[in-house]
């Protein structure tokens, strides 16, 4: 796991190499382990000593987790020294590709997934992505053909963005990074931030971010272009995008295969040189892998977990009793408001955007105790509500579908095992506010009469006019793969981990799980009208039955509106009144009002949409964006 910087110009230029290394500066946090520079003129690679005057460049920090020799710092060179390489990611399949080049004839000086990616370039070409299986986002510079190849993991786990500039194009880990160059200026995305005021929505659109100008590689993507003509990187190839749609399997092949597909993608995810630990919620996704760990792979892990003295927010039951049954060694955090307000800023400034609630703080807190307890890398469980509807909305959206279907007593069924089985919490739409009916959303368009003229007129429900008519489970997994859930709770802990220096796996988003999940019968995610019925087969007594009964679901939470109503509230109200560039945007009088009318005991308005304001507010202060 690392940072990586690439500069590519059409004619050379002296500053490269300073540019270069002061963007490596702002994300020396992605790794502390090594850093390295290579610069080149054309299709040559320059010495330290050259006088040449260079046309592109390479950059790496490293966050050393496999082979931690000198032999895996970057950039690194393929074995002929015609192919430069930064890479941020892993390839847990690594060991398996290393062996079938081999057998072709490659050499290896390492024990790096880097040294397998040129290898596997070099045999394979630009198809060597649909061999990997892991997390990447890398750059690679090949000699031979004079040309750049750019590639991003599936899932867009690994974040990689591209900054065009009237001589050249940049490519970068994280958007801060291009604050080093002196022609960049930070500017809003407009209809980014309408979207994340009105329906709370972020990174839904795969190719932007909240910085116009800047782009993202989409998931499942690669880019290429001459080596000194950037300016013909324009038509990106996608080379992944599963099926969608039921096949016929019965229950219990699809239990076994989901164990199968599971089973090795928490093993391969265990590939490291340095310790490997757990996030633990207490919820089914994570304390299935820790689960799945320690009571089948007889491997003793680190757990952390984000708790609260507030009963409604806390999960430590669950949490024990995980830990006492996996024998792991658990480590416990207890994030403040305190806290939270002391490193508002700095969570700001990681994030690179804004974002939605309190509850990502959680989150930084159990990277930052992962750190400071020495556990550098993390497997977490992200994804398994995508893939195995997990969320509350999936019960009516597949109530919707049979009904639509004219399926009304499989649709009658459906909603009495939900109602007497299902998350007790199912009738909470607070933070589902989009998903719901117009006329039922409480308060729906709070954000439009504070928005500005010129802003009000972007206003659109960016959920509903993409989703509207869609009923297909398979197609509203797919969904939020892409759109609507994942992305943004990608950047959120890819910022958050490797702002303390920590990697963290994610089993649940190995390719071979998602593509069997999406091909799944859609009944089988609602099993007797409980949530993740085929998680809890698959596992089986490497679950504690605390967990297996469980009937309540909670996310990174914090007392996020308790918080609102007090001190927390107080200060944002005052970021939103000062703000001189949210006030581009939106009345911030009438919306310091709001706040304290919320505290004052007002439900005319959400805790979460008053975050989203003032999170705003913030990062524009923190950035000082052009609006």
């Amino acid at each position: 796991m690392c940072g990586i910087v690439a500069v590519f110009r059409e004619s050379p230029s002296g500053d490269l190499r300073s540019q270069i290394d002061r963007s490596l500066d702002r994300v020396r946090h992605r790794g502390p382990d090594g850093r390295g520079v290579k610069l080149g003129r054309g299709p040559l690679v320059l010495s330290e000593s050259s006088p040449e005057v260079p046309s592109w460049g390479l950059g790496h920090v490293r966050l050393a987790i496999l082979d931690l020799s000198p032999a895996g710092l970057q950039p690194m060179a393929s074995e002929d020294g015609r192919r430069w390489i930064v890479f941020n990611g892993e390839v847990y399949n690594h060991v398996e590709l290393r062996q079938e080049l081999e057998a072709l004839g490659h050499r290896f000086d390492s024990t790096t997934d880097t040294e397998v990616i040129l290898a596997s370039y070099r045999e394979w070409g630009d198809d060597c992505v649909t061999r990997f299986n892991g997390m990447f986002a890398f750059v690679l510079v090949d000699l031979d053909t004079a040309r750049v190849f750019v590639a991003r993991d599936r899932l867009g786990v690994k974040p990689l963005y591209l900054w065009r500039f009237p001589s050249g194009l940049a490519v970068v880990s994280e958007p801060k990074q291009l604050l080093e160059f002196p022609d960049f200026r930070p500017r809003i995305n407009r209809l980014h931030a309408v979207d994340f005021l009105i329906d709370g929505v972020l990174d839904h659109e795969p190719d932007q971010c909240f910085f116009d100008g800047i782009e993202a590689l989409s998931p499942g993507h690669t880019l290429s272009w001459p080596l000194d003509e950037p300016s013909r990187a324009v038509a990106a190839r996608c080379y992944w995008e599963p099926q969608r749609g039921s096949r016929e399997t019965s229950w219990r092949s699809a239990v076994e295969e989901t164990g199968f597909l599971l089973r090795d993608a928490v093993r391969i995810r265990l590939r490291s040189d340095v310790p490997v630990g757990s996030c633990l919620s207490g919820g089914l996704d994570s304390s299935s892998i820790v689960g799945l760990v320690s009571r089948e792979l007889g491997l003793r892990m680190n757990t952390f977990s984000s708790c609260f003295e507030d009963a409604r927010f806390d999960e430590r039951r669950y949490i024990h009793a995980v830990n006492r049954e996996c024998k792991t060694v658990g480590h416990e955090v207890f994030p403040s408001v305190s806290a939270l307000m002391e490193d508002l800023e700095k969570l700001a400034y990681h994030q690179d955007e804004p974002f939605t609630s309190s509850g990502i703080y959680a989150q930084w807190c159990v990277m930052e105790a992962a750190r400071r307890n020495s556990v550098p890398v993390l497997l977490d469980g992200q994804g398994g509500d995508e893939l195995l509807c997990g969320y509350r909305k999936y019960f009516f959206f597949h109530l919707r579908q049979l009904v639509a279907a004219g399926r009304y007593g499989a649709a009658a069924v459906h909603l009495m095992r939900m109602v007497l089985r299902g998350d007790k919490g199912l009738m909470n739409w607070q933070r589902g506010q989009r998903y719901l009916p117009a006329w039922l959303r409480k308060n729906r368009d709070a954000a439009a009469p504070l928005l500005m003229p010129e802003w009000r007129a972007l206003a659109r429900h960016a959920w509903s006019d993409a989703m509207t008519g869609v009923t297909s489970i398979h197609e509203n997994q797919w969904a939020d793969l892409r759109h609507w859930s994942l992305p943004s709770l990608l950047r959120y802990e890819d910022r958050n981990s490797m702002a303390h220096s920590i990697e963290t796996r994610l089993p649940f988003l190995d390719y071979r799980l998602v593509e069997h999940c999406l091909s799944l019968r859609e009944s089988f995610f609602f099993k007797e009208g409980r949530s993740k019925r085929l998680l809890v087969a698959t596992v089986g007594d490497a679950l504690p039955v605390e967990v297996r009964q469980r009937r309540t679901k909670m996310g990174f939470e914090t007392p996020g509106e308790v918080w609102m109503r007090e001190r927390l509230g107080e200060v944002l109200e005052k970021r939103v009144r000062t703000s001189e560039r949210l006030a581009c945007i939106l009345d911030t009088t009438s919306a310091g009002d709001a706040f304290a009318a919320y505290r004052a005991g007002s439900r005319a308005w959400t805790d979460l949409f008053l975050f989203r304001v003032a999170s705003l507010a913030v990062w524009l202060d923190t950035f000082k964006v052009d609006v």
